[in-house]
This record gives structure tokens, sequence and C-alpha cells, in this order.
């Protein structure tokens, strides 16, 4: 069954839950007024991400379980409308005491169908995610919903092609990826939606967020400083919500600009693009090639040298 998706491109009010949510429960509403079935918002679109500056009773203000307040908000207003809400993501207090960064994707019943936390976070001061105690996930489930097979990402998931990948050997249909990366990579977000929708041959849907965050402590990698940490500055989001299928970016919302990116999902889609390119590129993928992949062995690059069993290769905070 076709459906549309809404890609949603808030302004978010630093670390202010209750404007932040007040904003995605008007956004749900003017989505579904417009026909939109399912509502996706993007990584941290409650409170901005967590910083180096912050403590641990910060990390204690901004978390909740799942489900908690604002999930069982967005799930009274997804009841309401009769539409699903892919809930970006929160910082989770989980049943295991950790805290991770966790997306909830909650049904028209108001039911949480399930939750993915994110697999690879960072620890750019701006996004300080396993210094102040964020865990990652570990596992890659696929959803079975009415409107089809749907998986989820967050941010750096993404950057690599493992993780879309496997969600297209799965069987995804839908591939949201909830996003928070700043103005200067507006454009790199609609090229990393298209690419990994040509690795899973899926629909990828990447909202990103708008707005100032101020005295944000930033990296000198990313922001061109002399020293090896800049100072904090305000740092600008300018969206860049991109959906994309195949190799192409179906809509976009506008940059520096509150939005929402709309585009109409056939579930059955994917599988037949699956199906052709099986006919067409009958070496598209060489798997026999691929060992060093998980050679225990490689060190370099990519950090696969660090010990994924704590949060952080020093310990968390």
């Amino acid at each position: 069954m076709k459906f549309i998706v809404a890609a949603c491109q808030p302004t978010i009010a630093q670390y202010d839950k209750e404007a932040n949510l007040k904003k995605a429960l008007s956004m749900i509403d003017e989505a579904t007024s417009l026909g939109a079935k399912v509502i996706a918002f993007p990584e941290y679109f409650l409170t901005w991400p967590p910083d180096s500056n912050m403590t641990a009773a910060d990390m204690e203000a901004l978390a909740e379980t799942i489900p908690g307040p604002s999930i069982d908000a967005i799930a009274e207003k997804c009841k309401e409308t009769g539409a699903y809400c892919v809930a970006g993501s929160i910082i989770e207090k989980c049943d295991d005491g950790k805290l991770r960064n966790t997306c909830a994707i909650i049904g028209p019943d108001g039911g949480v169908i399930g939750k993915y936390s994110k697999a690879q976070p960072e620890n750019a001061p701006a996004k300080f995610e396993p210094g102040n105690g964020i865990w990652p996930g570990n596992e890659l489930p696929i959803f079975e919903t009415p409107l089809g097979r749907w998986a989820v990402m967050i941010d750096m998931d993404y950057t690599n092609c493992e993780i879309p990948r496997i969600y297209g050997l799965k069987g995804a249909d839908v591939i949201f990826a909830p996003t928070c990366w700043s103005a200067k990579f507006v454009e790199s977000i609609a090229m990393m939606t298209v690419s990994a929708a040509s690795q899973s041959l899926a629909y990828v849907i990447s909202p990103n967020p708008v707005g100032w965050r101020k005295a944000v402590p930033v990296h000198a990698w990313a922001f061109a400083a002399e020293d090896k940490q800049a100072a904090s500055l305000d740092l600008s989001y300018g969206g860049g919500t991109t959906i994309a299928f195949g190799a192409t970016a179906i809509a976009k919302a506008l940059t520096f600009s509150e939005d929402i990116a709309y585009a109409a999902i056939d579930p059955e889609a994917p599988a037949k693009a699956r199906e052709c390119d099986a006919g067409i590129y009958p070496f598209w993928r060489r798997p026999d090639l691929y060992g060093e992949l998980l050679n225990p062995e490689t060190t370099q690059p990519y950090g696969t040298h660090v010990k994924h069993d704590v949060p952080t290769a020093v310990g968390a905070r």
C-alpha cells in the first residue's frame, strides 16, 4: 500500500524539551492534515545533542525511558491523527541502566512498534556521546509494519556502507535515518542519503534540524580552527532533510528554514529494484572479497582497534 511520508525539519530550542515537543506535535498535525501517514523527526529533536561541557546531572535531566513522558505524548498524537511516527532519537534510560541514543517507532494505536539504538555513537566535542556515557546499540532490527518492512539507522550509522547494505540484504523497504549535522554538512546529508539508498535499494529518509546551538564546543577538523580544539561557538544548523530512492533524491526540504519534505512511498518498489539489479549486475556484490571487514587483526583504519565493550576507549564519565 502506497503512503506519504513526511520528513520534518524543525527548529530546535536548546535543551527545552517542552517547547520542542510542542513543535513536534504541531508538525504531526500539519503533516497529517496534508495526507502524510508517517512522520519522521531528526536525531535529538527534543534537546540538541549532548556536548563535552555537560555533566552527569545534565545527562540525567535530558534522559527518558521509552515509553516515557515525551514518547507517551507523541503516542497520544499518533492515536489522535491515525499516523505513524519515527520519533527521531532521544537519550534513553535503558532497562540495563545504561544510556543510549534511541529512536522509537510509534504506531497509530499509540503503541511502540520497536526501537533502535545508534550503533556508532561519536565523541566529537559538539556531540560527545561515549564521553557522556552513551553506549552503542548492538542490533540491526527490521520492523514489520502494515506499511512494509522498516529499519532505522541514526546519524553516523550511514557514514559507513555496512549498515544500509545489511538492511537491504534483510529486505528493508524503508530506512529512516534521523540526523543532526550542522550547516557545514547540508550537502553531505543529501549525498549520504542517496548513497545509502543506492547501497540498500531501499527508500532512505534523513530528517535534519535547523536552528542555533549556543556556546557549543567544536573540534578543529570540522571547523578549520588553528588550535587542536576550537573555542566554543554558536553553531548553525541548516537542514538538508532528504528522501531518496535508488540513486535519486526524490524530495528535499528548504535549507535554513523550518520545513517538511514529503514523498510518496511504494513499499513494493525496493523488491522490484533488487530483482532488476540481480539480472543486470550479477557481480554487484562480491562477499567472497570482503573478508578483511571481519579480520580481527585489522587495527586501522577507522577505529576498528577500539574495544566496543565500553562506551569509549578511556571509559565513560
